[in-house]
Parts: structure tokens; C-alpha cells; sequence
């Protein structure tokens, strides 16, 4: 079978074997050895338009179809551990090392500028692809949403700072990279608030549609799941429109950041408030559930008052109790039983213009 990574020998002093490359610049020093990806591409970019390299089926447009040569290397080193981010990260650093202490130009090791500059280009690829595996092509994707808003931004915007190192440092740079491996482990980088090819308005969008789907679901396990799905909305207000916790970690945010993270969550206090407004059961704890959902009708869409209106008078056509209650109480009363019903607030004003609404035609 052949592999694109099999051994083969340039000359005396130049040849791949087990997966490096390796250059013997100096009878009087050990030879280099050049191991993961940056080999592996100045290995093929050598061996492009020869007999070899048709037999290895190395594509004469390497550039453009760097994908297929990028798959095949990650399956032939997977009995070395290589192909991720990690691991290809040492294993570049080691090999600059190596060049910088033999004073070797890594041009050397190509026949001609212009294959150094094709395997070059193919290293920045191949080493941005592992950084999006890595880190995500979305903050979310590394830093996933967790409650609440203020913790997820918080490490969020940590996160951010070393996502950012990763996606803007140039790979052919040994400086850069020896800098990036020998960055400390522990988290003491300044936070970043502004992510990278997000809007502030989507990643808000986005955490909101999570957190409600986690409500739902979780609602979902109890019988009564819209009176249980209220109940959560009301502790989600409180939960989320408050970050005191936090405020003794972020004693050391500059003036800008403090001013930032502020904003942020500013927004995204008004943009919760307006998804759930104060839930009437506040203000009456003793109140109970007089009716419950039935096998006939859905439950309106929220904020939706043209379908609440139908589901009123539909349901006061077959249920009696229903419409008792409906005639007996007050709008605010039976409002606090929609709320309960729906899962969702019911604001009596709203329903009471919809209500009046044919009558004023």
C-alpha cells in the first residue's frame, strides 16, 4: 500500500524517514529532525512533479487541494499522536529550535524559494484549521453556555484573549510559536469582551434561545409543566439580572473592561425583561390553578394575543367551567390563570384591547 508519508532519501544528507524529515547539515552535529506537519509538507512540496510524488498521488495544485493533503497526513501519523493542536505546536517549536541552534535558514532545506513558499503556506493552513478545531469558529463552541449570563461572559471574555493569540499569530514566525507554547497555563491574561466575528445582539440571541430550551426541557419532566415552566421564568429573572457574585473577581478589570462588561450586561438585562415580564404569581403566592390544558386546543404562541383571544372564546364554547370562571372573575384574575395555563405572562391590558377590539369595529 502506498502512503503519502512512506520514507524516501533525497540525497546523503536529506532524507524522510518515520515520519521526519531529516537534515544532516554538519559532520560535526547531530542532524536535524524535523517531525510533524512542517515535515511532512516540505517532504511532498519536494516531491511535487516527480515520479515519486505522482506515485504518492501528491496533487500538482498542493495549494488548492491542501484539504486532501491535510486528511491523509492526520490518518497516516494517527499511531504517533500528531494531528492535533497541541502536539503539532511542540513539534514546530522543537523544530525551529533546532534550525536556530544549527543557524540553519529552513529555506535550506528546499530545492528553490518558491517550494519554501509553498510549504509554508500549506504549515499556516494546516495549523489555522487545528486552531478552529480547537477552539471553534464560535466563542460559544469553546466557552459553552452555562447560567448565568454574567458567569458564561465572564469566562467568556478570558477565553477570548488566548482564542484571539491563537487565531492572529503567524506560524512561520519561531518567535511567535516559542512565545505561544511557553505561555503559562494558568488563566492571567487581561479579559476580552469583544469576540472576534460575533455581534453582540447574536451571541445575546443565541444564549437566550439555550437558556430557554434548558427551561422547557427541564419544565417538560414535571406533569405540570406550565406551572412549573412560570415558576422557572420567575427564578431565571432573578438569576440572571444580577451579578453582585461577581463583582469582587472583577476588582482588577481596567476602567475600559469594567465599562464593557457593564454594557454587555446592561443589554442583556433589557433584553431578558422584555422576554419575561414580572410574573403576576409574585404577587399572589396562594393563588391556584383552576383549569388545566386539554387535548383540543394548543397554547398560543407567546406575546401572540390574537390567538389568545380565539383560544378564550373556543374553549368557552365547550367548557363550561371555563367559561364560568371567565364570566365570574375579574380580567386580572383570570389572567393570573392564563399565566398559569400558558406558562408564559399574560398582561391584562394587552388581552383586555384584544378582547374589546371587535366591538370597537
Amino acid at each position: 500500500m502506498i502512503h503519502l508519508l512512506d520514507n524516501y532519501t533525497f540525497s546523503p544528507a536529506l532524507r524522510y524517514d518515520a515520519h521526519r524529515l531529516i537534515y544532516t547539515y554538519s559532520e560535526k552535529e547531530e542532524p536535524i529532525q524535523i517531525e510533524g506537519f512542517l515535515g511532512a509538507a516540505l517532504l511532498c512540496v519536494r516531491l511535487i512533479n516527480s515520479d515519486e510524488g505522482e506515485r504518492r498521488e501528491i496533487p500538482l495544485d498542493i495549494e488548492r487541494k491542501q484539504d486532501f493533503l491535510f486528511s491523509r497526513y492526520e490518518q497516516e501519523v494517527i499511531a504517533d499522536g500528531w494531528g492535533y493542536l497541541e502536539a503539532e505546536l511542540r513539534q514546530l517549536n522543537d523544530a525551529y529550535i533546532q534550525l536556530t541552534v544549527g543557524q540553519v535558514p529552513i529555506v535550506d532545506v528546499c530545492a528553490n524559494v518558491r517550494q519554501f513558499s509553498i510549504a509554508m503556506s500549506l504549515l499556516s493552513a494546516y495549523m489555522q484549521r487545528l486552531v478552529t478545531e480547537e477552539f471553534g469558529e464560535h466563542i460559544w463552541e469553546k466557552e459553552t453556555w452555562h447560567m448565568p449570563f454574567a458567569h458564561w461572559l465572564f469566562d467568556a471574555g478570558y477565553t477570548e484573549t488566548v482564542r484571539q493569540r491563537f487565531l492572529h499569530i503567524d506560524w512561520t514566525d519561531p518567535v511567535a510559536v516559542n512565545a505561544l507554547v511557553e505561555m503559562p497555563e494558568q488563566r492571567s491574561e487581561e479579559p476580552s469582551f469583544i469576540f472576534e466575528g460575533e455581534e453582540a445582539e447574536e451571541i445575546i440571541r443565541l444564549y437566550w434561545e439555550w437558556l430557554s430550551n434548558t427551561a422547557q426541557k427541564d419544565a417538560a419532566l414535571f406533569p405540570d409543566k406550565n406551572v412549573m415552566m412560570a415558576e422557572f421564568k420567575e427564578k431565571i429573572l432573578a438569576h440572571e439580572t444580577n451579578y453582585e457574585d461577581l463583582k469582587p473577581e472583577m476588582k482588577d478589570f481596567t476602567p475600559d473592561q469594567l465599562n464593557l462588561f457593564r454594557k454587555w450586561m446592561n443589554q442583556w438585562i433589557d433584553f431578558v425583561k422584555t422576554k419575561i415580564e414580572p410574573p403576576v404569581s409574585s404577587k399572589k403566592k396562594d393563588i391556584r390553578q383552576e383549569f388545566f390544558l386539554d387535548n383540543i386546543l394548543p397554547v398560543p404562541p407567546e406575546h401572540n394575543y390574537v390567538e389568545v383571544k380565539k383560544y378564550i372564546l373556543e374553549r368557552c364554547r365547550y367548557d363550561k367551567e371555563f367559561k364560568k370562571y371567565f364570566e365570574a372573575h375579574k380580567r386580572i384574575d383570570f389572567c393570573h390563570q392564563l399565566t398559569l395555563l400558558f406558562g408564559w405572562f399574560i398582561d391584562p391590558n394587552a388581552l383586555g384591547k384584544r378582547m374589546k377590539s371587535k366591538a370597537k369595529k
